[in-house]
């Protein structure tokens, strides 16, 4: 599409218009209150009753909004259509004819096809049968990625060994084999009430349920065996360049690797997806909380921790982050500053001998200012530290042991 649109009005400069009304400034017009979380603003979407975590992100510097519950989102012009219920050309005449005022009320109208409200849902919560669903879901993603050359190609980009996607039982949605499985087997209406489908626009559209992490890598949260919820992250190519790059279940999010963490007396808490992965491939006792905040009533697994090291991202979302959790968890909780600009999965991908480095620092730091014996003989005693017996501060940046790297899913995922 040209930079110009020709309206009954006349004819309006699209990039004009963008940087005439901020994409911040237009949602915060319309009643809703954002609150930075790291490089985006969060919100209640207006365009569902959106309780619970928000889910309305706005990125200023992109000039985007997305809803991961609607699952839709877009530029200035995008978000005017959708409040005002607009045709583009009309849209844009909106925007160019006067700038919006500031607590001007929106006209919401909730999203075509949208699932009705709902209580959020706990995924550690579910029916037998929506927990056969989801194994099943995750059973087909995970054939899917060893068919999949290109999915393959970016964990493997992203610095993910081969034994760690089928360890955690990763997979890739490509937007068709869950529909038709569930179609052969049963389970399609599940699958839609728990999100995995969307339900077509009009019950006789004769077109297949939309399948919300479709052209993404899928990594499964595994409780006891089970497989109890979904977060993809978008494969590049495979969708629109303005997706989201990670999109997840609705719903309350667990922690992802909870399992891998509960009962360690030395953990790392790895802010993002890829981030927890490499701290895997290194045989670290991680989780993650997939962003920068959780609440405090699922910190429980932590009880027998002695220290959390916190792995967040070198920036200013990752530093505010930090202090969150430092509030949360006391004295416990030990900050590593990786590099401005970096997360753990940029380190690990340039060698783990840096992460290492930064932890070895952040050891002989502690001590010093608790004049006690090192951390490493600290955490000697009762259950299992950070790298199941390895010396981390000193020569554990070798590659997790042999018998780590067991084929299949290991903890499960079978349906």
């Amino acid at each position: 599409m040209n930079g110009t649109i020709t309206a009954r009005s006349g004819r309006h400069d699209l990039a004009v218009l963008k940087a005439g009304h901020p994409i911040a400034d237009l949602v915060a017009a319309a009643g809703v209150e954002l609150g930075r979380v790291g490089e985006a603003l969060v919100g209640r979407c207006p365009f569902h009753a959106d309780g619970g975590r928000p889910n309305l992100h706005v990125y200023p510097s992109a000039g985007r909004w997305w809803c991961y519950r609607c699952g839709v989102g877009g530029d200035v012009v995008d978000w005017v259509m959708r409040r005002d219920g607009l045709p583009f050309a009309e849209a844009c005449a909106r925007l160019a004819g006067r700038a919006v005022p500031p607590g001007h009320p929106a006209v919401v109208r909730p999203s075509p096809g949208a699932p009705p409200s709902r209580e959020r849902r706990h995924w550690d919560r579910l029916t037998l049968e929506q927990q056969v669903v989801m194994n099943v879901a995750a059973t087909v993603y995970r054939h899917l990625l060893w068919r999949d050359e290109r999915a393959r190609a970016y964990l493997r980009a992203r610095g993910i060994p081969d034994w760690v996607a089928r360890q955690c039982g990763l997979g890739y949605a490509d937007g068709r084999t869950l529909d038709g499985y569930l179609r052969r087997r049963g389970g399609l209406q599940v699958a839609q009430e728990l999100g995995l489908l969307g339900r077509p626009e009009r019950a006789d559209s004769g077109r297949a349920p939309r399948e919300l992490l479709a052209g993404r890598l899928v990594v499964p949260e595994i409780r006891g065996g089970q497989v109890i919820w979904l977060i993809g992250r978008a494969v590049p190519d495979a969708l629109p360049s303005d997706a989201p790059p990670y999109l997840a279940l609705p719903g309350e999010r667990p922690v992802l690797g909870q399992e891998r963490a509960a009962g360690r007396v030395e953990v790392v808490c790895a802010e993002g997806v890829f981030d927890w992965l490499t701290a895997l491939s290194w045989g670290l006792a991680a989780w993650s909380p997939c962003g920068t905040a959780l609440p405090p009533d699922k910190l429980g697994f932590l009880a027998r921790a002695r220290v959390v090291w916190g792995a967040f991202d070198g920036d200013r979302g990752g530093a505010e982050g930090a202090e969150r959790f430092a509030r949360l968890l006391g004295a416990r909780f030990r900050p590593l500053t990786l590099p401005p600009g970096r997360d753990l999965n940029d380190l690990g991908r340039a060698g783990r001998a840096e992460f290492f480095r930064l932890l070895a620092e952040a050891r002989r730091q502690t001590a010093a200012r608790e004049a006690a014996p090192s951390a490493t003989a600290a955490f000697q005693g009762p259950g299992r530290g950070i790298g199941d017996g390895d010396d981390v501060g000193g020569e554990a940046e070798h590659a997790a042991r042999p018998g780590d790297r067991s084929g299949s899913v290991g903890q499960g995922g079978q349906p």
